[in-house]
């Protein structure tokens, strides 16, 4: 138990009480008119504020809010005045005990649907990693989350919203909690930093009124492995190796599994293989990737796989539920990372980094060699251009 568990105890005693003096009926009238109220307010609230403003960040969040809070409140207040009618006959014929009782109850459950629903949106998608972590680390939630289903997708749009790194959501839900996992020890982390380091690219994309930055790695000679939500929305890519400087076409974009191939003639870095086995916890490597401003740096972690999930998030547009099949790693993971590699002492690719923890900074996820393989097999064998999609944000 922490600190969000005791303030959710504290208000779930506050409902019980006010839910025992306003009765069961007043309740359900209440929710059932502030339901149908936020299902309006969700409808329109995205298409008013992409209506008024173009900004995917806090204008567009405040109006898309402002709207879903006031078709809220507009359906409570009907639905109370109906609720408060019925529940004064229900007194009159001494019904008034029972409508108390249940009322207190039904306070209480409908906090903790509440405290489920917002509590998985924070997880999913609050700007403080703190704030998450402590929110995750709820018993109170975990167990509502056990009993619930997944969060519904309209919880997704709004998550867009707050979370700003540009990374798809990997668990729909809350995602899991592993146990920490020993580094690998500096030398097995610089054999995989040495043998992969010569292919490993940094993707740039003039796209979506800006420009696009990520990491990379070649599968084969001149065709390159990034993620889908690096290349979203452009066509123009340059591809900047340790090797020189080429220009690339997408041939393969799939914003589900979220990977796309670029096919970059010209481009004189070495090849490395994708290993395709599935590793356990604790196998040792590193991930490498370009972190950061256009100028910056190739940034090398220690890294070992925590743990190995099928994780149901959503795809790069926040849209589609789709399963993947990803590493946990202990290795941070910050924006312009995304498309890197997870390589191994041998020397192989186990992995390609795509996104990283919303609640622990040290946590970074990867999709499996095995994801991954069929998409690199039929990229690295076309040379047509295909559409890059419609930007994430």
């Amino acid at each position: 138990m922490n600190l969000v568990d005791l303030v959710v105890i504290l208000l779930g005693v506050a409902a019980a009480v006010r839910g025992r003096s306003r009765g069961l009926l007043a309740q359900v009238f209440e929710l059932g008119g502030g339901f149908l109220g936020l299902l309006a307010g969700v409808a329109l609230g995205g298409r008013i504020a992409d209506a008024f403003t173009q900004d995917r960040g806090l204008n567009g969040l405040m109006i898309s809010l402002f709207v879903v809070f006031a078709m809220l409140s507009i359906g409570q207040t009907v639905g109370y005045y109906v609720g408060h009618r019925f529940g004064k006959a229900a007194h009159d014929v001494r019904l008034g005990p029972v409508d108390r009782g249940l009322g207190a109850a039904f306070s209480v459950m409908v906090l903790l649907v509440t405290f489920w629903l917002v509590g998985s949106l924070l997880v999913g998608g609050s700007p403080s990693r703190t704030l998450a972590k402590e929110v995750r680390d709820s018993a109170i939630l975990r167990a509502t989350n056990a009993v619930l289903p997944d969060p519904p997708n309209v919880l997704a749009y709004i998550q867009k919203y707050l979370d700003d790194s540009g990374f798809p959501q990997v668990f729909t839900g809350m995602p899991p909690i592993s146990p920490p996992v020993d580094l690998p020890s500096n030398a097995e982390a610089n054999q995989a930093i040495e043998a992969v380091q010569p292919s490993t690219v940094r993707i740039v994309v003039p796209a979506c009124g800006g420009t696009q930055l990520g990491s990379g790695w070649v599968a084969a000679p001149e065709y390159v492995i990034t993620n889908a939500h690096v290349v979203a929305g452009g066509d123009a890519v340059t591809i900047q190796s340790p090797s020189g400087e080429a220009g690339g076409t997408i041939v393969l974009f799939d914003p589900k599994i979220d990977i796309a191939v670029v096919h970059a003639p010209g481009l004189g870095a070495p090849a490395i293989d994708l290993d395709t086995t599935e590793y356990e916890r604790g196998e040792p490597g590193a991930t490498l990737g370009y972190p950061g401003a256009a100028n910056g740096e190739l940034k090398v972690h220690r890294a070992a796989v925590q743990e190995v999930y099928n994780a149901n998030g959503r795809d790069i547009y926040g849209r589609s539920e789709v399963t993947r099949r990803v590493y946990e790693l202990r290795s941070p993971v910050r924006q312009g990372d995304s498309g890197g590699p997870f390589a191994l002492p041998n020397g192989s690719v186990a992995g390609m980094v795509f996104a990283a923890s919303t609640t622990d900074g040290r946590i970074g996820y990867a999709l499996t060699g095995a994801e991954i393989e069929n998409k690199v097999a039929r990229g690295t064998r076309r040379t047509a251009p295909v559409s890059a999609g419609r930007c994430t944000h």
